[in-house]
């Protein structure tokens, strides 16, 4: 199988757009059946590990998560010149980037695998953990370690499925070890294990998970090997040259998301963390809805970028940023309006006070930062993620500085301002002046579109959610989501006409009813 060549000069580059669609809604599929399970998971874990072991599961997920660092940014630099290559034709490129990465990814494992031996044996050194829950947090802490070393294999393959822009495969085999892991999870706990047999799901799960990656990009690239080699210096460098910056994207982002579970961790009881993790988890899967959207930007990026269609990419810039607006902040509101009387019936009245307050300061925050993912994808694409990397360190030196000045007067909540404050300056602030120089976008216009017509569309929504909670009342998780999805009529009609412009609403209009056809066309009966 030949690799797609470029479109012939003067023909209009409409292939980086096929899929789009298929793409988005796959991973947003796959993040409904995961954050279904996650509601469904998270109380009995919980409940059957209680707050002590709970919390330090949670401080293994965030401590152990730093190996992500270990990445150096190559999978970003293979979705990127997989994107590139591809849609260029230029095979022995792709090739050459594919085998380099298999390599340096080996090295890393093994250097990953170091690293899980030393987090393990400094875990009672570093938190305050209780001296009986030692022994099983050290093997817990060496699975979850040895499942994200083994992971940065994979994240070549699924890099390069990516970069052919077939999320909706990552995303199949997501939804089926997602469903697989959650049915042993309940099993396990259920029958009295505890957060050694967690870990031993994630790694199992994981591997497995990862070997039927790998098969997919045997089958859609079947004459390019993934064999490791010693790599050319030049293939070595291009790949880390891009890479450095998504290292220190990534060094930025632990500091942002996972020192607030550190900070607590040292200067709190480790119980104090089941508070703040059920909000973190709410929050969370508000990350991954908006990401889920804005990872098939970097692919897209490069390919527009590759046949020179500036238009294009002005074009996926401003609408991404709306979208991720209209999507994601009616989720922020409800978690502000609604979110105390969610986690009562959700985890029980016992978290619901403290958890409700970090979960409205944060999500606070994250109505200014929803735009962020869309920008960061567009930059990525352009090579120009360095301003991305850089904004990222600076926000995570205030949140860390912030969250260990404030958690000592205001406890968990001052780590919620200490997060929320440099995430709305960074991304409010300082992200949008960096547009201008890589696309017609006026700020005005942006702040306009972006923000300001969302905001006034979204204020009847804040008046229904405000009836539902003191008129409707729910005493149960079906009339609570009944009375939410009810709401949401005083959301979409205002964004209907106050949100969008003629021509987006006319763009939406042609799309659904070309969706529609499509769709009447297949259920049609054959004539005979």
């Amino acid at each position: 199988m030949q690799v797609t060549t470029a479109p012939a000069p003067g023909t209009p580059a409409r292939r980086p757009f096929e899929g789009i669609f298929r793409n988005i809604t796959s991973n947003w599929a796959a993040l409904i059946v995961n954050t279904v399970l996650s509601f469904v998971i998270a109380p009995i874990v919980v409940n059957h590990l209680g707050s002590v072991y709970y919390g330090i599961w949670t401080l293994l997920m965030q401590f152990t998560g730093y190996l992500w660092l270990f990445d150096f940014g190559v999978r970003e630099s293979v979705i990127k010149y997989v994107a590139q290559y591809h849609a260029s034709g230029e095979r022995d490129k792709l090739q050459a980037t594919v085998q380099t990465a298999v390599s340096v990814y080996a090295v890393v494992s093994a250097l990953g695998l170091v690293a899980v031996g030393a987090i393990s044996w400094a875990l009672p050194v570093l938190f305050n953990l209780p001296p009986e829950a030692v022994p099983a947090a050290r093997i817990a802490a060496f699975l979850t370690g040895t499942t994200v070393a083994q992971s940065f294999l994979a994240n070549v393959f699924a890099g390069v499925l990516m970069g052919l822009q077939r999320f909706y495969l990552v995303a199949r085999v997501s939804v089926l070890f997602s469903v697989a892991r959650s049915v042993l999870i309940y099993v396990l706990l259920t029958h009295g294990y505890g957060i050694i047999a967690l870990s031993v799901v994630q790694f199992a799960m994981s591997l497995i998970s990862n070997g039927w990656v790998y098969r997919l990009c045997r089958v859609h690239l079947p004459d390019v090997s993934f064999g490791i080699i010693r790599p050319a210096r030049d293939e070595v460098k291009k790949l880390l040259t891009y890479g450095q910056y998504v290292l220190i994207a990534n060094i930025g982002d632990k500091i942002i998301f996972a020192t607030d579970a550190l900070v607590i961790g040292i200067f709190l009881p480790i119980a104090a963390l089941t508070p703040y993790a059920v909000a973190g988890t709410l929050i969370g899967h508000l990350r991954s809805f908006i990401t889920s959207m804005a990872s098939v930007f970097n692919p897209l990026t490069s390919s527009l970028e590759a046949s020179r269609d500036k238009a294009a990419l002005a074009q996926v810039v401003e609408g991404g940023c709306k979208a991720a607006m209209l999507l994601g902040l009616p989720v922020c509101i409800g978690l502000i309006m609604l979110g105390e009387r969610f986690i009562s019936l959700w985890m029980g009245p016992v978290y619901a006070a403290e958890a409700s307050t970090v979960l409205t300061l944060l999500a606070i925050g994250h109505i200014v930062g929803l735009p962020y993912y869309t920008i960061s994808g567009v930059l990525y694409g352009l090579g120009e993620h360095r301003i991305v990397a850089w904004s990222r360190i600076v926000e995570g030196a205030a949140n860390l500085t912030l969250s260990v000045i404030l958690i000592r007067t205001y406890g968990l909540a001052g780590v919620a301002i200490g997060t929320s404050i440099p995430h709305m300056l960074v991304v409010g602030g300082l992200l949008p002046l960096a547009l201008p120089r890589f696309f017609p976008i006026k700020l005005g216009h942006y702040y306009r579109t972006i923000y300001l017509r969302p905001l006034l569309a979204s204020l009847p929504f804040v008046g229904a959610c405000w009836l539902v909670v003191h008129g409707l009342d729910p005493r149960n998780l079906v009339t609570f989501f009944a009375g939410g999805l009810l709401s949401l009529v005083a959301y979409v009609v205002p964004c209907w006409a106050v949100a969008l412009s003629p021509s987006e609403r006319t763009r939406i209009q042609s799309a659904v009813q070309r969706r529609a056809g499509r769709l009447s066309g297949r259920l049609a009966p054959a004539r005979p």
